[in-house]
């Protein structure tokens, strides 16, 4: 149920047979892409939504969904196969079983998304809420200024002249020299704090989307079928005496990590309190929206 060849888009007058029209009768149409809207998805691409593959035309017929690529290639998706919605910005992606899925800008009056739209209200996780937080901004950037402190410190004490003077002498671990190098892996470190440390999650029916960076950057999607169980792992610290409840994604795939979601932690005299309710409510929701089941670990 995945995304199949065609050769062309369904038209609205189909040239020979007049049984031709009877058979896939166009329920509507989005028109092409304008070249603000192109240089809109080229600055919105990502490596699991490229701009390339993002759709020119669409046609929406009652059983399949046609689209006219960006790269030129004409592809349909029975309607069957969609299973699931996200907004993110100006896009509306649509998910696909087993395929690639479909971003298209939002528009104003667009029959085909109005449409999509109507079916995916009768659904029974239309009415659910996606699972959006964060984790890491605070650690990052306090971690980034304490780093950038020490790099300005540094590169202010010890002038790069001078650590081209004593390299040229051979006076490779000389203070000027170390002290230039020790400034410059200051700031580098400042820099993959913001870049790598902060995490966006998002839950939804499309998957699990995570982003790193301060502002995020590096993208990554797991679809919902290759998770097997959302899961309540409790681990009980014997030198702290907290308890803390880990929520995580089981993988179907045998050999790979479960995917670490949040921790809740509460003292020895409030096991089974607050945080084990905020971590079930949590995992509950996850796999509402996954469609997968609950597991608790101890």
């Amino acid at each position: 149920m995945s995304w199949e060849s065609v050769d062309a888009l369904p038209a609205a007058q189909p040239a020979g047979s007049p049984y031709q029209g009877a058979s896939q009768p166009i329920v509507a149409r989005r028109a092409r892409l304008s070249a603000w809207e192109r240089a809109r998805l080229f600055w919105r691409s990502t490596p699991e939504l490229p701009s390339a593959r993002a759709a020119r035309e669409v046609v929406l017929t009652p059983n399949h969904l046609y689209v006219q690529r960006v790269d030129g290639t004409h592809q349909r998706v029975a309607l069957e196969a969609l299973h699931g919605r996200r907004y993110t910005g100006p896009l509306v992606v649509y998910g696909v079983v087993d395929g690639e899925d479909l971003a298209l800008l939002l528009r104003r009056d667009c029959p085909v998304t109005a449409a999509l739209d109507e079916r995916f209200k009768s659904s029974e996780k239309a009415g659910l809420a996606p699972v959006v937080f964060q984790e890491g901004h605070a650690v990052a950037l306090g971690l980034a200024i304490v780093a950038a402190l020490v790099a300005t410190y540094l590169l202010t004490e010890y002038r790069i002249e001078s650590m081209w003077d004593r390299l040229h002498r051979g006076l490779y671990t000389a203070e000027v020299v170390l002290g230039v190098v020790g400034g410059f892996t200051a700031a580098l470190a400042a820099l993959s704090f913001l870049l790598f440390v902060p995490v966006h999650f998002r839950i939804d029916t499309l998957g699990v989307h995570r982003a790193r960076g301060f502002l995020p950057w590096l993208h990554y999607l797991d679809p919902p079928d290759s998770f097997r169980a959302a899961v309540v792992s409790t681990v009980r610290a014997t030198e702290s005496g907290y308890t803390r409840h880990r929520v995580m994604l089981s993988r179907r795939a045998q050999g790979k990590r479960d995917l670490w979601v949040r921790s809740f932690s509460e003292k020895p005299e409030m096991v089974g309190g607050q945080a084990l309710e905020e971590a079930t409510a949590l995992a509950q929701r996850a796999a509402a929206l996954l469609g997968v089941p609950v597991e608790k670990r101890d």
